[in-house]
């Protein structure tokens, strides 16, 4: 076996991941591997995840870390003879032990990937695109994504965020949908301290190929939860020894990242060991083909990505403003409104996104003392959307009440007018 599992890693400090554990791959089969294309005028290039040669994932990327990329479906991994990945499915449907019992399971699957040295973290992910759609309804043709960003920066306050794995794009024909092992998983995750794991793969930017568990992933969507992933990472960053102005295999680094985990290597270690299968070489024309992957309608999971889940821009917003781990408190939520400033502005703007998910009655009750006071530095237009999501006659006369003391050239009357529609 050419795989080595490795050491497990301190992840502590890196709340989107549970565990992880490093491994090393060497004489691999190379069935799992990339495909890129030469930049275009742009500074933009096509990629491809290919499986034997087939792309299950293609995309359309810029070279800029903090520019948006697109993405489109592949060719369907259920048209593709894997012996390994059917190896490994049974295991993957039994009760989540640990980390490093997973790695062992899945070397069969680990094999065919290209030599280097990988992460297999426990990963929590919405079952969406990042962008309020449901992972399997998304477009089959290249489709800008704004989750796909290396780096997330904003101007608000300059801050940015290197990219982890949280959304999913799907890799299998949405046709094969089954609703019976739907029901089955709803019933098998439903309260389960240690539910059975998905299988991903970290693309790009904080997108997974989800190669392996599409029914989990729906049954979590009808949960409202998120879908544990089993999840393979390339090498994302590497640190030099000293500035080089060309990178060669023989390179000397200090350190690699897989998304934002940062990990020493020992003293002489060579770029080319870590981080090999970008020594390829691009080819000229590479182009993406349009595959009919997707098309099925899932209403009620459709429903629930849109309204139980973060978008990518809110999530980030609340990673902006070290929100992610906020215990979010009346007395909280007080303190921003009565000491108005630029930064609470955006504070009470990302929670109110993140409490009409999690909390209703709180984001009811911020939003209401939000427009009750009349402050500059307050997320009017936030508040106002939260409080249009909810339909009775108490809410209604807070609406009617607007529109008698103000005007047509008020700047929030067409949100607050809307509340009809």
């Amino acid at each position: 076996m050419s795989v080595k599992i490795m050491h497990e890693i301190d992840v502590s400090e890196n709340n989107w991941c549970n565990s992880a554990i490093m491994f090393r791959v060497w004489n691999g089969k190379g069935v799992i591997t990339y495909q890129y294309g030469t930049d275009d005028e742009d500074y933009y290039y096509n990629s491809k995840l290919l499986l034997d040669g087939k792309p299950i994932l293609q995309a359309h990327l810029p070279v800029s870390p903090t520019c948006t990329g697109l993405l489109a479906t592949g060719y369907g991994i259920e048209n593709i003879d894997c012996p390994e990945l059917k190896a490994v499915r049974e295991s993957l449907n039994g009760d989540y032990e640990n980390i490093r019992t997973s790695a062992e399971m899945l070397k069969p699957f680990l094999n065919l990937l290209e030599d280097g040295y990988y992460l297999l973290a426990d990963v929590p992910h919405d079952p969406t695109d990042g962008n309020s759609n449901f992972f399997w309804s998304v477009p089959n043709n290249l489709t800008e994504n704004p989750a796909c960003l290396e780096e997330y920066y904003t101007c608000e306050n300059f801050f940015y965020k290197e990219s982890f794995p949280k959304y999913l794009y799907p890799t299998q024909s949405a046709d094969l949908c089954n609703q019976k092992r739907i029901e089955e998983y709803v019933e098998i995750l439903k309260n389960n301290p240690n539910p059975p794991r998905a299988l991903a793969y970290h693309e790009h930017g904080f997108i997974s190929a989800l190669l392996d568990g599409h029914h989990k992933a729906t049954a979590s969507a009808l949960l409202g939860q998120a879908v544990n992933c089993l999840t393979i990472m390339n090498v994302g960053r590497v640190y030099f020894e000293a500035y080089t102005e060309t990178i060669e295999y023989n390179t000397r680094i200090k350190s690699i990242n897989f998304s934002d985990i940062k990990i020493p290597v020992p003293a002489g270690s060579l770029y080319g060991d870590y981080f090999g299968f970008t020594m390829k070489l691009h080819e000229d024309n590479l182009t993406i083909t349009e595959y009919n992957l997707t098309g099925k309608k899932f209403p009620q999971a459709e429903l629930n990505a849109e309204n139980l889940y973060l978008d990518i821009e809110s999530l980030m917003g609340l990673y902006n403003y070290g929100l992610e781990n906020t215990e979010f408190t009346d007395e909280l939520i007080d303190e921003w409104i009565n000491n108005v400033s630029y930064d609470n502005c955006f504070r009470l703007k990302y929670t109110i996104k993140y409490l009409m998910l999690k909390d209703k009655d709180m984001a009811y009750r911020t939003a209401l003392k939000i427009v009750k006071k009349n402050y500059i530095y307050l997320p009017y237009e936030e508040a106002w959307t939260a409080l249009k999501k909810f339909r009775d006659e108490k809410t209604e006369k807070i609406f009617i009440d607007y529109i008698v003391s103000h005007t047509k050239n008020d700047r929030f009357w067409n949100i607050v007018t809307s509340y009809w529609d």
